[in-house]
């Protein structure tokens, strides 16, 4: 086994690897936020010093809400980006209705 094979075999496995966390952390926010915790929480949580404390502080889960956590919070979801402030739905529309029609082609 020459040096590019070695690389080659160390190489490949790293990028499929980088490439899956990626799209599990697109798709799986909450799984993501809580394998931060837990890794957050295995270095010492807040007790932990010099760069294990540094590596806590990265890890800890950020707390976002709304629309911008990524993860819909159920039926009382209140994220109103698409309306304007302000703006009234029209009389016997509910807010974000869409009318489709259906055209038969000829």
């Amino acid at each position: 086994m020459n040096f590019y094979h070695a690389v080659e075999t160390l190489l490949v496995p790293l990028i499929v690897l980088v490439c899956a966390l990626s799209v599990l952390a697109r798709y799986a926010p909450r799984t993501r936020e809580l394998v931060k915790a837990w890794l957050a929480a295995s270095l010492g949580g807040s007790a932990a010093t010099g760069w294990r404390q540094r590596a806590v502080a990265w890890l800890a889960p950020q707390a976002a809400a709304g629309c911008a956590s990524g993860c819909d919070s159920g039926g009382g979801n209140t994220c109103d980006s698409s309306t304007a402030q302000g703006e009234q739905p029209a009389p016997g529309k509910q807010a974000g209705e869409q009318v489709i029609r259906f055209v038969a082609k000829r």
